[in-house]
């Protein structure tokens, strides 16, 4: 019976050493397995690090790109309000230099008015002439008279020079123009100065 015993025993020590092995070649599997685990992990670990380097790069660069937008729409809008500022100045210049010599052109004006008025025959169609020369001059920079007599008097185009009682129906009313006034757009040149009724 001690044969049967040790039959016994070879089997099972003999699957005892298979079972043992199989469970070594599994343990060597999965230790295989697990340090291709680790080295995937490993792996994974570094692109994402790089990955969040190279979200950070790219935040940084959205970050300066702002910043530079932001100081191109600012270098944009001065820009725009240098050119504004410069058409105005240029514009006020522009109507400075003309007053100037829209000025100096009804001076001349005034002067051929006062000539004509001792003048006769051929001398008076000639200073006529030039004065209506001045004048169409002055209206093509837009100047125009300002038409006082017999209107009522308008202290912000008009000086009053006196008062001169010439009846009811002329009551603050221009009753005499000394001297004509002149108006550029909505400027006034010079103030019409005026007699009004009192």
């Amino acid at each position: 019976m001690k044969t049967k015993n040790t039959t016994t025993d070879a089997t099972e020590v003999t699957t005892e050493v298979e079972a043992h092995s199989q469970l070594s070649e599994v343990e060597q599997a999965l230790v295989i397995e697990n340090e291709k685990l680790i080295a995937e992990i490993d792996t994974l670990t570094q692109e994402n690090e790089k990955l969040k380097k190279t979200v950070d790069r790219l935040q940084s660069s959205a970050d300066k790109s702002d910043t530079y937008l932001n100081q191109l729409v600012a270098m944009k809008n001065d820009f725009e309000s240098y050119k504004r500022r410069m058409k105005l100045n240029t514009e006020q210049t522009q109507m400075q230099g003309v007053i100037q010599v829209v000025t100096k052109l009804i001076d001349i004006c005034d002067t051929f008015e006062l000539a004509s008025k001792h003048l006769e025959g051929d001398n008076l169609k000639g200073f006529e002439m030039v004065h209506q020369q001045f004048l169409q001059i002055l209206a093509e920079f837009g100047v125009k008279e300002i038409e006082a007599m017999g209107q009522p008097f308008d202290c912000m185009t008009m000086n009053a020079l006196s008062k001169i009682d010439r009846g009811e129906e002329n009551t603050d009313k221009v009753v005499e123009v000394y001297k004509k006034g002149y108006i550029l757009g909505e400027k006034v040149i010079r103030y019409a100065e005026v007699i009004v009724g009192a």
